[in-house]
């Protein structure tokens, strides 16, 4: 590898090119974390007459691996943003699986084009509610969000924040119109929904990932919120993807 490292990195310096640097890279995704859609406009167009690495002999292939890098980053950006991982990550898979459809480098070009916009103008809605909420609840919010793995209590959050544990709940209901339990069972169960609809986990092993007590507890909340059981969730959401793929 390390021969080969270095015959690619010769022929490159041969051909005069020249990777963008990472604050270059990371300058092309933060108007996308704030909600920026006029600055995404101008790097969606940038991004047209940009140069790139070859990654295939195949330009369409080359330019598929780069959308799907693109995304990936993405989608960590905006998670950091204050989007929920569940949404983040199953726009990432939706993208990602969109560009099966891709036949020319165009094409490709579109998608990115409509990948950015889609994930800024999510952003942008996250950002003009967020500003309607106080500092500690958005720390209440992002201390969730960074935690549905775990079994979250409204003390450990009021402990972490260095609030009173009545005040915060009187305190979130009142900004969010939800009580921090609800909204912990909300942002659990969009999780659990991505992970049946994209992941080959078990009913048990998300329950035991998101922190509930145990499969029972998981799959009587999610059929409360849902009005339908995990499994029958999955079988629903498979049909779906399978109808999709048909001819």
């Amino acid at each position: 590898m390390d021969q080969s490292l270095n015959e690619y990195l010769f022929r490159q310096r041969e051909e005069n090119f020249r990777h963008a640097t990472y604050s270059e890279e990371m300058s092309s995704i933060q108007p996308v974390k704030d909600g920026n859609l006029k600055a995404v406009e101008k790097v969606i167009k940038a991004h047209k007459s940009q140069e790139f690495s070859q990654l295939s002999a195949s330009p369409l292939l080359s330019h598929k691996f780069l959308f799907v890098a693109d995304v990936t980053v993405c989608c960590r950006f905006c998670i950091e943003g204050g989007m929920p991982p569940s949404e983040s990550y199953g726009l990432s898979d939706l993208y990602i699986q969109k560009t099966d459809q891709c036949q020319t480098v165009d094409d490709v070009e579109e998608l990115y084009g409509t990948m950015m916009m889609d994930y800024a103008r999510r952003m942008k809605k996250y950002k003009e509610k967020r500003r309607e909420l106080s500092p500690k609840i958005i720390l209440c919010i992002n201390y969730i969000q960074n935690h549905l793995h775990d079994r979250i209590t409204v003390a450990d959050i009021a402990g972490e924040l260095e609030m009173n544990a009545s005040y915060l709940s009187t305190l979130f209901s009142k900004e969010t119109g939800l009580s921090v339990s609800e909204y912990i069972r909300r942002q659990k169960i969009s999780a659990a929904k991505h992970l049946l609809q994209y992941k080959e986990y078990s009913c048990t092993e998300i329950a035991e990932y998101l922190g509930f007590s145990g499969e029972s507890h998981f799959s009587a909340l999610f059929a409360k919120q849902e009005g339908i059981s995990p499994k029958e969730y999955r079988k629903q959401e498979y049909q779906k993807h399978f109808e999709r793929k048909q001819p």
